[in-house]
């Protein structure tokens, strides 16, 4: 049984940014509400409970479920240590992080009426934003 794992110092502070962010990944049923419980990959109720979940099977065979804790500051992901290993070959929340961070700057770019120029450089991506 992998124990779940709670990333304080990574919060997502817009939920529609989270929730487009985690679509990018593959993730789309996302369920909502009030200290949902999060289950193993067995079946088995853990005692950690999140605001977002994604569901184990939308998740995969072997896998826990995934959550989303809110916070005052934001949400925060609670990731099962297997997942955090396995999901995107170790990399999960480095995606996630990297897809919702474009989301933002597509949100400012709209908000500004301006224009995003997206370069990479080896596997930094640099984001210019002019308005």
């Amino acid at each position: 049984m992998s124990k779940y794992l709670t990333y304080p110092d990574m919060v997502f502070t817009d939920r529609r940014l989270l929730l487009a962010a985690l679509a990018d990944l593959g993730y789309r049923d996302v369920e909502e509400g009030e200290a949902l419980s999060l289950y193993g990959y067995q079946g088995d109720r853990r005692p950690e409970t999140a605001e977002l979940v994604v569901r184990r099977q939308f998740v995969g065979a072997a896998s826990n479920d995934l959550g989303f804790a809110r916070t005052p500051q934001g949400y925060v992901p609670i990731i099962s240590e297997y997942d955090h290993r396995t999901l995107h070959d170790g990399r999960f929340l480095a995606a996630l992080r990297t897809s919702y961070a474009e989301h933002v700057v597509d949100a400012v770019t709209q908000r500004l009426h301006g224009m995003a120029r997206r370069t990479v450089d080896g596997n930094v991506i640099k984001i210019t934003v002019r308005y």
